[in-house]
């Protein structure tokens, strides 16, 4: 794979490029946040390893830059802030996975490989029905009772894992594979949350007895049709 670099600490990024370098993959830095973006924009990458502290412009700004130009390479944050509200806003802007300084380079060449594996063509069908839900992959939109109801790039893909299972237990592993990516170190609570509030945009309270997530204690969660 050709994986872009975006690390200021000139020793971690050496060391990165050493590692995934060892394991077969070509490898581009970069030390600087716009110039990161830059490249990022105008080049052809499978993966992305980004830091949030940067020169230039810091790793939010060059995610938000980067997702509103529809840039789609997959970009996993490499940095050492841990706070839960960061680690949101940054799935929640696009990154499609995060790992928290000091690593594992086994780990990290891991999640690397597991987030562009996912970013492969795979033959899926454009919507998903289920439950008087229509879930519309192409514009990441689900509606009910002819509603357009908006959903979080999160909320989107927990509620697309819930719907292909509707009417089977979607364990709490899964969800958080879908949500967040093979081997991410999610909090316990985190999941429930965003559950919480996909709820919350799904309710219709003039028809709904009971909610369409339904929460399978022990386990995890499933999508009842009726």
């Amino acid at each position: 794979m050709n994986v872009l670099v975006i690390e200021d600490d000139k020793r971690i990024a050496g060391l990165v490029e050493r590692g995934l370098r060892e394991n077969g993959h070509e490898v581009v830095l970069s030390h600087n946040g716009r110039e990161g973006a830059e490249m990022m924009l105008n080049g052809r990458y499978d993966a992305a390893l980004l830091d949030i502290y940067l020169p230039g412009m810091d790793g939010f700004e060059v995610l938000e830059q980067v997702r509103a130009r529809r840039c789609k390479t997959p970009i996993l944050m490499l940095t050492a802030v841990d706070a839960v509200p960061k680690i949101l806003q940054a799935f929640d802007m696009g990154a499609d996975d995060y790992l928290i300084k000091p690593f594992l380079l086994e780990i990290l060449l891991a999640r690397v490989s597991a987030i562009a594996r996912r970013m492969q063509p795979a033959v899926e069908p454009p919507v998903v029905l289920a439950g008087g839900i229509t879930l519309d992959r192409s514009r990441r939109v689900a509606i009910r009772g002819g509603k357009e109801i908006y959903l979080t790039r999160k909320q989107f893909e927990l509620l697309d894992a819930l719907m292909r299972r509707s009417g089977m237990v979607t364990s709490r592993d899964q969800l958080i594979e879908a949500g967040w990516g093979y081997l991410a170190d999610v909090k316990e609570n985190t999941l429930d949350v965003y559950i919480h509030g996909l709820r919350a945009k799904l309710e219709d309270k003039t028809h709904d007895k009971l909610p369409l997530i339904r929460t399978i204690h022990g386990t995890g969660y499933m999508f009842v049709t009726e």
